[in-house]
């Protein structure tokens, strides 16, 4: 399997992407100009590919765009102790939302990137980001009751 990521800033040159060790950069394409690149939804100068994914710093600290490989479906389940929106994904992963002081549907809205917990305890600290590769879809709650 590979890993695209889109460079939405510059070219991708030396220097300019991440090389983490232990995962191969398989191949470099540069665009003649910057270009709407359908897979990821923004213009790009070009992208890189990898054997494996990328850790969220490395693609933050890039300014790239991940081609999203994998969907995770995450049902809301209510708020922790610290007052973390928590949501479940298909598998029983815990996922946190953790840098939302709004609604938690502005959040959903935005993108915001959520966090595994730790022990995926519904009060366990956030650890990870989740890998950006993968695509986030909020299923409907059921009965329809809000909060945040």
């Amino acid at each position: 399997m590979k890993y695209r990521y889109y460079s939405t800033q510059r070219p991708i040159m030396p220097g300019g992407y991440p090389k983490p060790q232990n995962n191969e950069v398989l191949e470099i394409e540069n665009f003649d100009n910057k270009k709407f690149v359908e897979e990821v939804g923004c213009q790009a100068w070009g992208y890189i590919e990898y054997e494996k994914p990328l850790g969220h710093f490395d693609v933050v600290g890039c300014e790239l765009v991940a081609v999203k490989i994998k969907t995770l479906h995450l049902k809301y389940i209510g708020r922790d102790d610290w007052g973390r929106y928590v949501y479940e994904d298909e598998n029983g992963k815990l996922w946190k939302n953790t840098d939302c002081c709004s609604p938690r549907e502005c959040c959903e809205e935005r993108g915001d990137t959520p966090n595994s917990a730790a022990g995926n305890k519904f009060d366990g600290e956030p650890d990870y980001f989740m890998a950006a590769h993968i695509k986030v879809e909020y299923l409907p709650e059921e009965g329809g009751e809000q909060d945040g």
